[in-house]
């Protein structure tokens, strides 16, 4: 028998045994509302219970429990089951996309609820990804410094061009800075990571530094196996972003790993400055 042949089969016995299944529930419901009817009958005969008028009150209540029991029981089969069935199957749906995806965690925080300390205590291998990241950069500047003194590790900075105009005026009027002053924070970044290179000597980690010309929709960083991206904002204060921890197997983290890898490789979009100077 065929593949198509056996699973035709295993789901006809499924449709079978729900079938009988659904003919059971029904025959007893209507085994138990007829039931209830003949004993409301019964205990409505007025002339049987002149001296037990306590037990034509219990007759009384039960029928008429087994009757509203039934009826409950058919407006759950009818409605409430589909419902909940409904919602638990809606539910377990975005579950399986979440993990498809690789999210272990989502913060509108991004400075304060993201365990930023332990993903540098071990990473080898670091990719950033922003517009300028001063006050991340001010943050975790002693993180950064024992990345760049570990032998055999990477840093690799993706900055938008400072020399491309269009990308500057963007950048300046959704961070609501001057020309000026949005040139002159890239380059603050990029003279940071410059320093941290000189810092880090002959035997501490290769870091370089590449110019994109286009303004960033969002930030990301991968620290190794784990990708953390930060949308921005439009409005002009500053205000909490959504921010999302991945890990390496998931739709999102593998997203993360080909835009740098776009932005990096060999006739990417973005340049190396530091490459070109050595």
């Amino acid at each position: 028998m065929t593949k198509g042949g056996k699973l035709y089969m295993a789901l006809n016995n499924i449709k079978l045994i729900k079938e009988n299944v659904n003919l059971r529930y029904f025959l007893a419901a209507l085994i138990i509302f007829f039931f209830g009817i003949g004993l409301l009958y019964v205990s409505a005969r007025e002339d049987w219970w002149k001296n037990y008028k306590v037990w034509q009150t219990v007759l009384q209540h039960t029928g008429a429990l087994f009757i509203v029991t039934v009826a409950i029981g058919f407006l759950w089969e009818l409605v409430g089951k589909r419902s909940f069935l409904d919602e638990v199957l809606s539910k377990a749906q975005m579950s399986k996309e979440i993990t498809f995806a690789g999210i272990t965690q989502i913060t509108d925080s991004f400075h304060h609820n993201i365990d930023w300390k332990t993903y540098f205590h071990t990473v080898n291998k670091l990719d950033i990804f922003f517009a300028y990241g001063r006050t991340w950069r001010n943050t975790y500047t002693e993180e950064l410094q024992k990345v760049a003194a570990r032998e055999g590790a990477r840093i690799q900075i993706v900055l938008p061009d400072p020399e491309d105009k269009q990308v500057i005026v963007e950048l300046a009027r959704r961070f609501n800075y001057t020309d000026d002053e949005m040139k002159g924070l890239i380059r603050e970044a990029e003279t940071y990571f410059r320093d941290l290179s000189n810092s880090a000597g002959a035997n501490g980690a290769q870091i370089d530094i590449w110019f994109l010309p286009a303004a960033p929709y969002f930030s990301f960083y991968r620290f190794d196996r784990v990708g953390i991206l930060a949308l921005y904002t439009h409005r002009r204060e500053r205000s909490p972003v959504p921010t999302f921890v991945c890990e390496m197997g998931g739709t999102l983290y593998d997203y993360i790993r080909k835009e740098f890898k776009a932005m990096i490789s060999e006739g990417g979009l973005a340049k190396c400055v530091t490459k070109e100077e050595n």
